[in-house]
């Protein structure tokens, strides 16, 4: 007998999580349409104690559930039972047996029975609600009584002198919901129903010596031997019917039937696990509740509407080129602001530029990235772009000078030497416009770039062949602005 409940138990969990794996509609989940469930049904018994044998029983039974959660569910169960065994004395009990069994003690095997009824509260756990085959595991604790009796030559004889007795019983098992669609099931369970007492067969055997011995006025033999609680086992099947529908089951705000429309988890508030509800994703998010990043973009669902306000289906919320995980986690950007300094460079560019997007003036000379970039053309990574020895900034606002080119007039002098040096105007070429550059006037032919006729003969120094040396003022006429000793 045991063997064939073991096989039985194999079957029923092996067997149905096997099955409940194929079993899938569309790899969308199964739910029952009501949190209170009611199961009536009937099956077998087998006791387990000092009696042993191969007899089985009858037993009915309903039991009624509540709905907790996704997986737990707490209930009641009463149940209306038969025990039947034989009863047949052991070696080592004899002394205990002859006491407690007056009538004909000699006889071998006595048709034995315990009628009983039990109450149970119970707690379930369901390994597999989602799906259309569930199997369950529960436990409890609850009260039995129980009246064991001797068949005899056609006479019923009570054992102990009381007719009923009481204990506790904890009750344990597994068992499996073969759901007939939303509203039914057909429910088996096997359970082992433990009661911390020897008399289920009124036979407590260490019970009996104690009594006998304290009659006949010895002390208990501490030697003898403990009786075992007795069990006993029961495998039933019913019909098991969901009461109070719940078009919510998992209380997110979306029905059961839409949620398995869409494919979401009617038994999960959260589908994905991101720890936003199924509902806030799908009403107010706009992202997948079964994803946990909508977007993929390495922020999960729940960072990017909760915690940053970023929209969770779209990987570059503000549109800067930069997707909002990279703006969280590696530049410490604001993925809301496509330029967050605000220095007007988006923070993609500036990252392309090398520029920093959460400084306004990466280069500290004064001039913001934006103006560096957009308007002035200079290099924001740069205080002195054109390395002339001025500083951007006071190239654009004190100099007027082109701060992106060293020599703004092009004369061959650098904007810094024409400043700060040779006091020329770093915008004019030739400042004195005497068709000599001021690079030339003062590299090459050594006059003043600032006078126009260096030697104040009348000739500009463009024009003068000697433009360091005055024209003689005599009869003898030329124009080539040198004396005229030197012209012979």
């Amino acid at each position: 007998m045991y063997r064939s409940l073991i096989v039985i138990f194999l079957f029923l969990f092996t067997g149905s999580c096997a099955i409940a794996q194929e079993v899938v509609y569309l790899g969308r989940p199964r739910y029952p349409a009501g949190r209170v469930t009611v199961t009536a049904g009937g099956g077998i018994t087998k006791y387990n104690g000092e009696f042993t044998d191969q007899n089985v029983a009858e037993v009915f039974w309903g039991q009624a559930s509540y709905t907790l959660g996704s997986y737990l569910r707490i209930g009641i169960q009463g149940e209306k039972g038969l025990l039947k065994y034989n009863r047949r004395w052991r070696r080592n009990t004899y002394s205990s047996y002859i006491i407690q069994f007056t009538n004909d003690p000699a006889a071998n095997q006595v048709d034995r029975s315990t009628d009983y009824y039990a109450m149970s509260a119970l707690f379930f756990l369901d390994l597999l609600p989602a799906r259309y085959i569930n199997p369950y595991l529960y436990g409890g604790v609850g009260r039995i009584w129980y009246t064991p009796r001797d068949y005899a030559l056609g006479d019923v004889y009570y054992m102990p002198a009381e007719p009923e007795q009481k204990s506790w019983v904890f009750p344990g098992g597994i068992g499996v919901d073969f759901m007939i669609g939303h509203r039914f099931a057909f429910n088996t369970e096997i359970r082992a129903n433990l009661t911390p007492v020897g008399d289920l067969d009124a036979y407590p055997s260490d019970d009996v010596r104690d009594r006998w011995a304290e009659e006949q006025g010895h002390g208990r033999n501490p030697n003898a031997a403990e009786t075992a609680d007795d069990l006993y086992f029961s495998l039933t099947a019913g019909v098991k019917v969901f009461l109070f529908p719940d078009n919510d089951i998992d209380g997110d705000g979306l029905s059961n039937e839409e949620e398995e429309l869409r494919g979401f988890n009617p038994y999960d508030a959260d589908t994905d696990g991101d720890k936003v509800t199924d509902w806030y994703e799908y009403t107010q998010m706009n992202s997948d509740p079964r994803r946990m990043d909508t977007d993929g973009d390495g922020l999960t669902d729940f960072e990017e509407g909760i915690k940053y306000g970023t929209r969770a289906d779209t990987l570059d919320t503000d549109r800067d080129a930069l997707n909002d995980a990279e703006e969280v986690q590696r530049f410490n950007t604001d993925p809301l602001k496509s330029d967050t300094d605000g220095d007007g460079l988006p923070d993609g560019k500036e990252i392309l530029l090398g520029s920093n997007p959460n400084r306004v003036d990466t280069d500290s000379d004064g001039l913001t990235d934006g103006d560096e970039h957009n308007v002035h053309g200079t290099d924001p990574l740069l205080p002195d772009t054109d390395g002339d020895g001025i500083a951007d900034y006071d190239e654009v606002y004190r100099d007027a000078t082109d701060a992106a080119a060293a020599d703004t007039d092009g004369d061959g002098l650098t904007d810094f030497e024409e400043r700060s040096i040779e006091r020329t105007d770093p915008e004019d070429a030739d400042m004195d416009d005497d068709g000599l550059t001021d690079f030339e006037e003062l590299r090459v032919t050594n006059t003043d770039p600032q006078n126009p006729d260096t030697d104040g003969d009348g000739f500009r120094d463009g024009d003068d062949k000697c433009p360091r040396l005055p024209e003689t003022r005599n009869n003898f006429q030329d124009d080539d602005g040198c004396p005229d000793r030197r012209e012979r």
